[in-house]
């Protein structure tokens, strides 16, 4: 049987003739899975003007890219999750309640007493854009405003 074509990227010196093969990329860089975030989305969520606090952004964006199949849970215990992300089991329960509540994480199963959650597929989705439409048909948007926004700069003394 007869070998396949490959295709080949090269480079040409116009001068010489010489050619050169142009050595391919691994796809995602790192072999891994890539996701869609929106861009939008996630800079009004970034933003003072959502409410979030930097710890509420940072648990939300630790959900984003530990997503790595489009609609399943993330298998990990809050006790996990917390442990990595450095801070305690209660601290990560109260912001998991918050996000929730803003629909920007869901619930997506559990074992026993404990819960499994996954962004959003409105923030975070892996697949083709027909699979994100589906995917997105039986959810409300989530919200962008979780709360006003706090001033949380020092107050200085007036005395």
């Amino acid at each position: 049987m007869a070998e396949q074509a490959r295709k080949i990227l090269a480079l040409v010196d116009q001068d010489t003739g010489e050619v050169e093969e142009v050595r391919r990329a691994n796809y995602a860089f790192d072999g891994g899975a890539h996701i869609n975030v929106g861009i939008r989305k996630g800079r009004e969520l970034a933003s003072a003007a959502s409410g979030l606090t930097d710890k509420e952004f940072r648990v939300l964006a630790w959900y984003w890219f530990a997503t790595e199949t489009s609609e399943e849970a993330i298998m990990r215990t809050g006790a996990d999750i917390a442990a990595e992300l450095g801070m305690s089991p209660d601290a990560l329960s109260r912001v998991v309640k918050v996000l929730r509540k803003a629909r920007l994480l869901v619930e997506a199963g559990g074992l026993g007493r404990t819960t499994f959650y996954r962004c959003s597929p409105y923030l975070a989705f892996i697949g083709t854009g027909f699979a994100h439409r589906e995917a997105v048909k039986d959810w409300n948007p989530p919200e962008t405003k979780v709360r006003e926004p706090r001033d949380r700069r020092r107050k200085k003394d007036e005395a």
